[in-house]
């Protein structure tokens, strides 16, 4: 027991002697002691300050972003198409190119007019008549809807064919004529195509209402016309009476819209009830494809 408590009492000024060998050995600072925690503080500020300072040195600067300016790619401008109004007889089918299996449906919108009929007329490549009706309607001025059926046979096992629709006036004279292209098939399924420009006039006359009045011995015409083939234009313009037949042929150029002038002269000695006849005819088959036709008065 004595020898333990000698040893801890060595142990023990041992340390403090340790303590204050380490405590004489600090070296002098600048600051008093009690100063010491507030020098720490401010130099952690200082550096701290330092710190952002560096950081805002090399902190790149940001880039604008481009602005992107979309340019649009040109844009064709379509060729504007002369308003037509509608054809006093609309052929809704079959449109033009239609590939037809027997019976042939046709239907229409018509005009009548005055004589009430309309013919619907069904012509082989080579112009026989493969089928003709006549349907009577209403003549309603707003237009008569018209659908029938047209059996027909062919050799062949296809035929290039003309569907005509035709009204008269009272005097017997084609008013109006329209008339599509179709391929007819002796079996098989009909492929109807739509009726495009087969619903419009296919000329346009300005400056010329219908029943005008026209004065001073010449018939003055102007308009657009798209043409159904390549054979000429030919106006006509007859009196009631057949005291007046004045004609004038006109060359077409393309298969496109295109405008005309010309002129009709006339002599009468009152006024006359007159009818202006404009008409086109196929290319192959000696018929007319297309006519219109306008009332008129004509006055000396």
């Amino acid at each position: 027991m004595m020898l333990r408590k000698t040893f801890l009492f060595a142990w023990l000024g041992g340390f403090l002697s340790a303590c204050v060998a380490w405590n004489s050995t600090l070296p002098p600072t600048p600051f008093p002691p009690a100063y010491l925690p507030t020098v720490v503080y401010l130099t952690a500020q200082a550096l701290k300050g330092t710190l952002a300072i560096q950081t805002a040195a090399v902190t790149p600067t940001p880039t604008p972003t481009p602005t992107l300016t979309f340019t649009p790619a040109p844009t064709s401008t379509p060729t504007p198409v002369p308003a037509a109004p509608l054809a006093s007889i609309r052929i809704l089918a079959p449109g033009p190119a239609s590939r037809i299996a027997s019976p042939l449906e046709v239907r229409l919108t018509v005009l009548a007019g005055k004589s009430r009929n309309v013919e619907i007329a069904l012509l082989g490549e080579d112009g026989r008549v493969l089928a003709r009706l006549v349907k009577p309607v209403l003549g309603s001025m707003l237009g008569d809807s018209v659908f029938v059926k047209i059996p027909f046979e062919i050799r062949a096992v296809a035929e290039a064919a003309l569907l005509q629709v035709s009204t008269k006036d009272e005097r017997g004279r084609i008013q109006a004529l329209n008339a599509v292209r179709v391929l007819l098939l002796s079996s098989g399924a009909s492929q109807i195509n739509p009726p495009g420009d087969a619903v419009y006039e296919h000329i346009v006359l300005d400056n010329l209402p219908p029943r005008a009045a026209i004065s001073g011995g010449t018939l003055v015409l102007e308009g657009r016309f798209l043409p159904l083939s390549r054979q000429p234009l030919i106006f006509d313009l007859l009196s009631d009476d057949n005291e007046v037949r004045v004609s004038r042929i006109l060359a077409v150029t393309g298969l496109e819209w295109q405008g005309f002038s010309t002129t009709l002269p006339y002599k009468v000695k009152a006024s006359t009830p007159a009818r202006l006849f404009v008409r086109q005819a196929d290319e192959v088959l000696d018929v007319p494809l297309y006519v219109y036709s306008q009332e008129v008065i004509l006055s000396p």
